[in-house]
């Protein structure tokens, strides 16, 4: 429309400017369409973003599910390697409640064998987590079961 609008110009300036304007007086229909489709384009953008925020809340609920999912998952790993570690030593005790019972010959190198197989066993009861954000964390427990052994 050629107008020059001042910088701090509110509704009731712009209206009067317009209205003042040659172009509204020799083209109403010319300006309300003009007036239509610059109200129409505010409202396009408006719903835009309101999806545009709708979806970034979502990702968000959705990031912060998974999270809980994993830390839940962390916790049923310790809970597993907790309860392994209880039934070692519970068989621990019992060998030293059964060693104590009968005299053996080598009892170092008993212990030192029910040792190797309790770490063996240790090793391969660690539960494999079934998803794939869960597994450094598998490898991240395994590495400090058995440190010194797992070459990269």
């Amino acid at each position: 429309m050629g107008l020059t609008v001042p910088d701090k110009a509110k509704v009731v300036d712009l209206k009067a400017l317009i209205e003042s304007s040659d172009v509204y007086r020799d083209d109403i229909e010319f300006v309300r369409n003009l007036i239509d489709n610059i109200l129409e384009e505010k409202k396009e953008r408006l719903e835009r973003f309101e999806r545009e925020k709708l979806e970034r809340n979502k990702q968000r609920e959705e990031s912060e599910r998974d999270k809980r999912e994993c830390e839940i998952e962390l916790e049923k790993i310790r809970l597993a390697q907790f309860e392994k570690q209880l039934e070692i030593a519970n068989a621990t005790r019992d060998l030293a409640n059964t060693s104590h019972a009968t005299e053996i010959v080598e009892p170092g190198s008993l212990i030192d064998n029910l040792e190797s197989l309790i770490k063996s066993v240790k090793t391969l009861t660690i539960p494999v987590p079934v998803r794939s954000e869960s597994f450094n964390l598998f490898f991240h427990s395994l590495e400090k079961s058995i440190p010194g052994q797992i070459c990269a």
